[in-house]
């Protein structure tokens, strides 16, 4: 399994501040990488088509790949993916929905991101019980009532939809590294359990502060991460060697 969180296409340069200092290299200093690019939207797709390329020539089979976007380019990303990697690939459009955050006065809020999920054949692991959330009351109750049922009453859980309920990290959050763009351990997870089969390797190819690393560490599963920022490799190092430690 592939996942990658890579830049959003925000033209922005992004910041924030190490809440840790057990590193000297990223102790009290602040965490920084740029989102610009001179060549617009065509120069970002041209980039992002060498990585999806690459990734395509290392994954299995039976293997996945998603990607992390938001709203600025996903729309471009969708049809860039459908050309590397084969419409028939794509299996579904995840809504990451993480409701926290400030609220818009001038439009509907923007709460989600998207996650694009492409198999590389049609044997993909997918393990829905692994995830399974349970049935609502009122649906038990049908299947107990015998009239109307389409389930059995044994069927108690069932895959969750293409939206995931994940809340975003606040401030406040223990596993807050204070690298930008960090996502929660819980999305990943999520993803790992159902797309990442007991010994197989997860791959981060755009790892930040390393929470993909750490989801598939707690979960058992391989893991290869890399980062072009220095200080987003000492942050996951330090977060692996930390979770090393308390097993």
């Amino acid at each position: 399994m592939v996942y990658i969180d890579p830049p959003y296409f925000t033209n922005r340069e992004h910041q924030g501040v190490s809440r840790h200092a057990e590193s000297a290299a990223i102790a009290d200093h602040a965490l920084r990488f740029s989102d610009r690019w001179a060549g617009g939207a065509e120069g970002y797709l041209a980039w992002l088509e060498l990585q999806l390329r690459a990734m395509n020539r290392v994954l299995r089979p039976n293997g996945s790949l998603l990607l992390h976007l938001d709203w600025h380019i996903v729309h471009y990303a969708k049809v860039l993916c459908d050309t590397v990697f084969g419409p028939e690939a794509f299996q579904n459009e995840l809504v990451w929905y993480y409701q926290t955050g400030g609220a818009s006065r001038g439009r509907f809020s923007r709460k989600h991101d998207t996650i694009l999920f492409y198999a590389m054949g049609p044997d993909f692991y997918f393990d829905g019980k692994a995830i399974a959330i349970p049935r609502t009351p009122k649906s038990m109750k049908r299947a107990h009532s015998g009239r109307g049922a389409r389930i059995a009453v044994t069927d108690t859980h069932k895959n969750p939809d293409d939206v995931l309920l994940v809340p975003a990290l606040n401030p406040m959050a223990k596993e807050r590294t204070g690298y930008p763009t960090q996502k929660p351990v819980e999305l990943l997870e999520k993803l790992i359990l159902a797309l990442c089969p007991p010994q197989g390797v997860v791959a981060d190819f755009f790892c930040g502060s390393g929470t993909t690393l750490v989801a598939a560490q707690r979960l058992g599963r391989g893991y290869i991460g890399c980062d072009t920022n220095p200080d987003a490799i000492a942050i996951a190092r330090r977060r692996l060697e930390a979770l090393r430690r308390n097993d």
